[in-house]
């Protein structure tokens, strides 16, 4: 659990210092005020970058040139405090005051998910969303997972670079036994994680779409029923000729099905962000069945993202099954807070973040 984050020169925010709850933490203000600033600041502690933008200049602050982000986590194994700093050319991430040149260290202390107006992409868009999705659950549930995934992306860039250059059959052959071996290792702990994610996608489906006839699909990225050696053997030809790898777990990708059909060609808009919700839920709770670790979900806009129903419905879930979760909202009155426990009210207005303790129409609550 986060409880608490210090935040300097991230956006409009110039200064902050919250202490956060253990349940629901509420961010509300006018559009611009710095909201999606918070949850944004609490995503770059716990990866070392934003899920708005990869430009570093339009994080910091306008009138300066770095930004510092400084938390405080308390786990099973105790306190743990957490730095990143980013300035234009240089990051630095300090872990319980030593400093950490690898991310991954970082994201395993604190586990985040983020559910933005974007995350509809995760179903619409390309497959390149999906195979994040499935890694980012594999990478926290399976120990084993990291140098799998690091092995294959270095075999297969070089390979890639191989076949630009235009360098001989002998030589990407050789680079082509070792992909093959990762890319088969790597497409059996997606397909296995696929299928413990499942049943948990079905439950949430239920829980917030009163529906039972979905189903998950996982695409390995060569054609069913042939071993990814035959494909890669068959295909060389044609990757020298095209200056690229055809197959392998890069071209995944993850299928929602409804009644045997994809559903996206068979769900609204609305149905579409419900599918999503579900999708992230399931993760959360195998992370947590699994591990026995709490994931910080981060809702931006909820109250654009869904009804009141769907999102009361959505709130007594996460207050029954999960542990930390920060929403930011632009109208209180779209999220049912007299029907959730354990909440913690911040008011956010040009940069400046009060806490309230309790709900007052002279904190433009209702704004």
């Amino acid at each position: 659990m986060l409880t608490e984050i210090s935040i300097t020169n991230v956006r409009n925010i110039n200064t902050a210092l919250l202490p956060l709850g253990p349940k629901f933490n509420v961010f509300f203000g006018l559009n611009g005020s710095g909201k999606t600033s918070v949850i944004e600041s609490i995503y770059l502690l716990a990866t070392a970058r934003s899920f708005r933008t990869t430009q570093v200049r339009k994080i910091i602050n306008e009138n300066n040139h770095s930004l510092l982000v400084f938390g405080r986590i308390q786990g099973l194994n105790g306190s743990t405090q957490i730095g990143v700093e980013k300035s234009l050319g240089t990051s630095s991430i300090r872990l319980n005051s030593k400093t950490i040149k690898v991310v991954s260290e970082l994201a395993e202390c604190l586990p985040v998910l983020v559910i933005e107006q974007d995350s509809h992409k995760l179903l619409e868009a390309g497959p390149e969303w999906r195979r994040k999705f499935i890694d980012w659950g594999l990478f926290h549930v399976k120990h084993d997972f990291t140098p799998v995934w690091t092995s294959y992306r270095k075999s297969l860039k070089q390979r890639n670079a191989l076949l630009v250059q235009g360098a001989s059959f002998d030589v990407i052959q050789s680079w082509t036994d070792g992909l093959t071996r990762l890319g088969e290792s790597y497409s059996d702990m997606r397909q296995s994680y696929v299928e413990e994610l499942e049943p948990y996608f079905i439950k949430y489906v239920d829980l917030l779409l009163s529906e039972q006839n979905f189903s998950l699909t996982y695409k390995k990225g060569w054609p069913k029923d042939v071993s990814l050696d035959e494909c890669m053997s068959e295909s060389l030809a044609k990757d020298m000729a095209s200056f690229r790898t055809h197959y392998g777990p890069h071209r995944a990708d993850l299928v929602i099905r409804r009644n045997g059909k994809d559903a996206r060609d068979l769900v609204s808009r609305g149905q579409q962000k419900l599918l999503v919700y579900a999708l992230n839920l399931a993760q959360v709770s195998l992370l947590k069945e699994v591990k026995d670790k709490d994931t910080i979900l981060l809702l931006d806009d909820l109250g654009s993202e869904l009804d009141v129903k769907h999102s009361s419905n959505l709130l007594t879930l996460l207050s029954d099954s999960f542990g930390q979760v920060c929403i930011t909202t632009a109208n209180l009155d779209s999220i049912p807070i007299t029907e959730m426990e354990n909440v913690k009210l911040f008011h956010v207005k040009h940069g400046s973040i009060e806490v309230i303790n309790e709900l007052s129409t002279n904190n433009d609550c209702h704004q």
